[in-house]
């Protein structure tokens, strides 16, 4: 049976902090050790995250292949309230440079709500293998593949520096490129505010990635283990998980 492999990805790349030192099992979910000799370098890991959350072609070349992608996917995203979960469908668009999420939602909505009183948040992503590709008895449970994202949110109020590139980033997807790229700054950032008066703009500060693939040979050969991109930045530090669990054999 082939096997599903967990890689987490976290934001350490960008502050160049070591590896995570656990794993969770991709099977079962119990909690693992790992060795940088189970991992896959952090920049393969966070180039898989991105095949798989590239979205739709956003610019091309003139022989009509992809020049650009939008990067711009709908997620699952997971808010807390009074101790209760809520479950809500927002279309995102990631920053591949820092790997950040950002989003427009309504004001007042259920996960707007929640985020302005606990800023704790999961996010998912998944599509179903092909059709054709399916094995009955064989990949029956690893018929998905996906990336999990936690992390905190929060609403931006237009004084954070990276308030103008998210929205923008987000914005061009939505206007598309050269409607976009035509207005100057001035016109860019008159438009953000408008729509900032009846939604609010979101981001999210992952802390970990954790991209399943059922049949990716990302993984060192003959190693079983998940495998973990954890995000580890001037703006987020290590999962408190993973600090607790680093003596745990």
């Amino acid at each position: 049976m082939k096997k599903m492999f967990a890689l987490l990805l976290a934001a350490s790349m960008l502050g160049g902090a070591a590896l995570a030192e656990t794993t969770v099992d991709a099977t079962t979910g119990a909690s693992q050790v790992t060795t940088p000799d189970t991992q896959l370098p952090q920049e393969e890991i966070k180039a898989l995250a991105l095949e798989y959350l590239r979205g739709f072609p956003l610019t091309k070349n003139e022989d009509g292949t992809t020049k650009e992608w939008a990067y711009r996917e709908m997620y699952q995203i997971a808010t807390v309230h009074d101790n209760m979960p809520g479950l809500s469908s927002v279309e995102f668009v990631i920053d591949p440079e820092t790997m950040r999420l950002y989003a427009s939602s309504e004001k007042g909505t259920e996960k707007v709500v929640d985020i302005s009183k606990n800023e704790n948040v999961v996010m998912y992503w998944y599509k179903q293998i092909p059709e054709d590709e399916y094995v009955p008895q064989v990949n029956d449970y690893f018929n998905s593949y996906g990336v999990q994202i936690k992390g905190t949110a929060r609403l931006m109020t237009g004084e954070e520096d990276s308030f103008f590139r998210g929205a923008s980033l987000y914005m061009r997807t939505l206007y598309g490129p050269e409607r976009w790229d035509a207005m100057d700054e001035e016109t860019q950032r008159a438009t953000i505010g408008r729509i900032a008066q009846v939604n609010e703009w979101i981001e999210i500060l992952p802390t970990e990635y954790n991209v399943t693939s059922l049949y990716w040979s990302f993984n060192k050969e003959d190693s079983r283990r998940p495998q973990y991109y954890d995000p580890e930045s001037p703006y987020f530090g290590k999962d408190a998980r993973q600090e607790d669990r680093k003596s745990v054999v």
